[in-house]
């Protein structure tokens, strides 16, 4: 990962990639002040103890952890004034406020994880809760990246998990982006996934290790998060880390967003998606049968409203009717799949089991996880493995199947 930084190449997908010069600092939390001496920092509650902030240039949340909403983006703008860098202590939220502040008001932006919980670090976008609907903005990549890895193996537990959960999504979203080259012609990029799968393969491998907060095991998790962070960057979107187990994620965070509510960490929910994604996987590769049954565009938009308002529903439905299907030819996609399903599957499943997606499961109702599984391929354009599942007219059966 770190060879290809400042880097601009032609790849065999027939794109030429420019890949951001990052420039990854390994130092104590606490050096942060003289590392970025002209910069403003933003915090929160749990993350300013970490670092002693100079007074006149830092801004710290009231909140131990709050939401990546504009009108945060939009103080943060206000409070950093004419300072030149905006530099987040946090991990997710506070990393994403700080890059689109800094996207904004024309600055450059800088980032200290806190917890190896996402792979937002290397990103270029920024997902921001615009009227209680998540979008994902431009945004620009990090200057620096200030790596403590103390601070990020004794990261609160949940974090850690998910930080595991986040990550080990990246292989069903690969298996949802080669569904999608082959049912719709997407266009799609192999280098992205030769970059990261000999590390997510350690990651799932070594999950039960992580939880253990063992250092080698930690870095490879947050070196896994970095090259996810760059994936998107090369390619030009999320694709490569993002498919239908994200889209399960972000109904259930807007869920709470909706009601006022703050949602679990995002790869908590991320890890409830990876077992849906699963799931649906095995079903199609083993050629499991389920009962056909429609699910009409009037049941959706009840159930839709069911929780949230008229004005989200109108958005999301118009998304989905805008969602069109080339084609889906089962024989061709299960022999694209095959290698990583054997190869892949046999250790995701035994990482869910590590980091207790079943715990997270259980905190919710059965009817409705199986309504958000019915309703996830509404909230966005992007084609996945649920879509397939509603072309087929499967994907009400299977939400029912499944928890």
């Amino acid at each position: 990962m770190r060879d290809i930084l400042g880097k601009t190449f032609e790849c065999t997908c027939g794109r030429i990639h420019e890949v951001p010069d990052i420039e990854i600092v390994g130092s104590s939390i606490k050096s942060a002040p003289d590392i970025f001496p002209e910069a403003f920092f933003i915090a929160d509650l749990n993350t300013a103890s970490l670092v002693n902030l100079p007074e006149k240039r830092s801004f710290v949340f009231a909140e131990k952890r709050p939401l990546t909403t504009m009108e945060n983006v939009k103080r943060v703008i206000e409070e950093s004034g004419d300072f030149p860098e905006i530099v987040s202590i946090g991990s997710g939220s506070l990393t994403d406020i700080a890059r689109y502040a800094a996207y904004l008001s024309g600055k450059q932006f800088s980032c200290v994880p806190t917890a190896p919980s996402v792979d937002a670090y290397t990103s270029t976008v920024a997902p921001v809760l615009v009227d209680g609907v998540k979008k994902t903005f431009k945004a620009i990549p990090p200057r620096k990246i200030l790596i403590d890895i103390d601070v990020l193996r004794n990261a609160p537990i949940d974090l850690l998990r998910a930080g595991v959960g986040d990550i080990i999504a990246k292989v069903s979203a690969r298996m949802d982006w080669i569904l999608s080259h082959i049912a719709n012609d997407e266009y799609i990029c192999d280098f992205v996934w030769d970059d990261i799968k000999d590390l997510l393969k350690e990651v799932l491998l070594r999950s039960e290790d992580i939880l253990k907060r063992e250092k080698s095991a930690v870095k490879t998790l947050m070196d896994a998060h970095l090259a996810s962070g760059l994936n998107m960057v090369i390619v030009g979107n999320s694709r490569p880390a993002s498919g239908a187990e994200h889209m399960v994620s972000h109904l259930i965070e807007m869920f709470h967003e909706e009601r006022g509510e703050l949602p679990p960490f995002h790869g908590l929910t991320v890890m409830i998606g990876v077992f849906v994604s699963t799931k649906a996987y095995e079903i199609l590769m083993e050629e499991k049968n389920l009962p056909v049954e429609d699910f009409s565009i009037d049941e959706r938009r009840k159930e839709l409203l069911e929780l949230f308002d008229e004005k989200k529903v109108k958005e999301f439905l118009e998304t989905y009717k805008g969602k069109k299907i080339q084609g889906v030819d089962l024989e061709k996609i299960r022999k694209a799949l095959e290698d990583i399903y054997s190869e892949f599957f046999p250790l995701l499943k035994k990482a869910l089991e590590t980091i207790d997606v079943t715990s997270m499961i259980r905190k919710y109702r059965r009817d409705f996880l199986s309504k958000i599984v019915r309703l996830s391929n509404t909230i966005r354009d992007r084609f996945t493995i649920l879509d397939v599942f509603d072309e087929m007219k499967l994907l009400k059966s299977f939400s029912r199947e499944i928890f």
